[in-house]
């Protein structure tokens, strides 16, 4: 049956850089507090490798407290690895929150420095297809009779397509 009183926490309040430094330093402190309570419980629980029952090994006493002490250790390492992971959400946010604050002044750069790219590449072009138009507008004759046959030096040096001018750089 449901708690009509329980509410369920308010995490959205946490996308405030304040409310969540607060939260997780509290996460940190309880961890910490944790961790060293569990760390104090596998000290006292030190005194298992003193029992030693007749008929035991050299070694059997410290085998069997190890069977308890592994589970102690294990959540000293989770309280531990949960206070560092509280503040790597921390200084993870910090920088989530950075980047998108400068994201939009980088993306503006990012499209004035293109937008000078592509004028320059337009002014190449043009440059280029300036130098190509000339290139190939053959001399105006003097009269309007027809052109006279080239010869064969001449014919030699017309350039037989685009691909030729660029070889020749016009």
């Amino acid at each position: 049956m449901p708690d009509i009183n329980r509410q369920e926490p308010d995490y959205d309040r946490l996308l405030n850089l304040a409310t969540l430094t607060t939260w997780t330093l509290d996460r940190q402190q309880q961890h910490a507090t944790d961790a060293r309570a569990y760390a104090a419980a596998l000290a006292a629980f030190g005194a298992l490798r003193g029992e030693v029952v007749p008929g035991d090994g050299r070694w059997s006493a410290g085998r069997r407290a190890r069977k308890v002490e592994k589970h102690l250790r294990a959540m000293v390492e989770a309280s531990q690895k949960a206070e560092a992971a509280a503040h790597g959400l921390r200084t993870a946010y910090v920088g989530h929150v950075a980047t998108v604050k400068a994201l939009p002044a980088q993306r503006e750069a990012k499209a004035i420095r293109k937008a000078g790219r592509r004028s320059a590449l337009g002014e190449l072009a043009a440059k280029s297809l300036h130098k190509t138009a000339a290139a190939a507008v053959a001399p105006a004759a003097q009269d309007d009779a027809a052109p006279a046959p080239l010869s064969a030096r001449e014919q030699a040096q017309q350039a037989r397509g685009i691909n030729e001018l660029w070889r020749r750089g016009a």
